[in-house]
């Protein structure tokens, strides 16, 4: 009799490890949870105190909030807050999940001594391989985190959420951060070389001819250019109608168009102004009037921009938060 109540006590045991609960996430670990339970799976093992059956709260749904900003929730390893507080080149901002906040990459073009950073105000961190400012503040958006503009010397969440390309305005495509951020990125930001805009997916040039560099699309995706001018100037653009290099939605390649960079009103169509709606020098043919003068005007989460169905310059909020 006691060889078969073993028997029996081992067929239980197995039968109670076998097969457990699938995790909320598919590829994510389910042994942490952010409302501070155990490991996701249904405890059998453990009677609810209130009734003396199994829990009945277990959730496998999202564990957080989510928004057109912020799809998915992020991963447990990535979220920081005062005590938890983010490693060198990174930053802890909040990521549009609930009050969640996790450590993003911060600004710098990549660097292999202090010599490559060009500024006393910085300097090399091989540990990161990138230019950080040693100085509060900033000098241009590059010094921020990607989606956030350099305004009076402080970084602006200028993250515009978007689900597809439709809610950017001009001079923005939707792009992916990660699983848990998606928003529009205005993709002619000063740059130093093409590795600044390799996450953009462009090179680095001068499309005005003006002599400063920004990240910008080529004209053949096929043929990339590592100088500007020999494809992407706007010298390549004689069209009176269209005399400006204008990004496509895809925000990858470029054409002749009427939104696009310029140095002077000339540069533009006829009834377009010359305008600076980012503030960082560089400034883009635009429709006369609108609602707002710069970002700076806007509210968070929102650009000075031209809508893409036409119009004046307005505050841009992209996809329903």
């Amino acid at each position: 009799m006691r060889f078969f109540a073993y028997v029996l006590l081992t067929a239980a045991a197995a039968a109670g490890c076998g097969e457990t609960a699938a995790p909320p996430f598919p590829g994510r670990d389910a042994g942490i949870d952010l409302d501070g339970g155990g490991d996701g799976g249904i405890d059998a093992s453990i009677p609810d105190a209130g009734d003396g059956g199994f829990d009945a709260g277990f959730d496998a749904g999202p564990r957080c909030g989510t928004s057109a900003l912020c799809p998915t929730c992020p991963d447990e390893q990535d979220l920081c807050d005062g005590d938890n507080p983010c490693p060198t080149g990174k930053v802890c901002l909040e990521t549009g999940c609930d009050d969640l906040k996790r450590c993003f990459v911060t600004g710098g073009g990549a660097c292999q001594n202090d010599d490559d950073c060009g500024d006393p105000d910085y300097e090399c961190n091989l540990e990161v391989g990138r230019c950080l400012r040693t100085t509060p503040g900033c000098d241009d958006s590059n010094d921020c985190v990607a989606g956030f503009a350099c305004e009076n010397n402080s970084c602006a969440d200028r993250r515009v959420p978007c689900i597809s390309v439709s809610d950017c305005p001009h001079g923005f495509a939707c792009r992916v951060l990660g699983d848990d951020q998606r928003f529009c990125r205005r993709v002619t930001r000063p740059c130093d070389a093409n590795i600044d805009c390799q996450t953009l997916g462009v090179i680095c040039g001068d499309v005005e001819g003006d002599g400063s560099m920004e990240c910008m699309a080529p004209f053949d995706p096929n043929q990339p250019s590592p100088v500007c001018p020999v494809s992407c100037e706007n010298s390549q653009c004689p069209s009176d109608v269209s005399p400006v290099w204008e990004l496509t939605e895809e925000g990858t390649q470029a054409v002749c168009g009427q939104f696009g960079l310029c140095s002077a009103a000339a540069a533009c169509a006829e009834g377009f102004e010359c305008r600076d709606l980012w503030g960082d020098a560089r400034s883009e043919c635009v429709l006369p009037g609108g609602s707002c003068v710069d970002s700076s005007e806007c509210p968070p989460r929102e650009v000075c921009a031209s809508p893409r169905i036409w119009g004046p310059p307005s505050c841009a909020g992209g996809a329903a938060m």
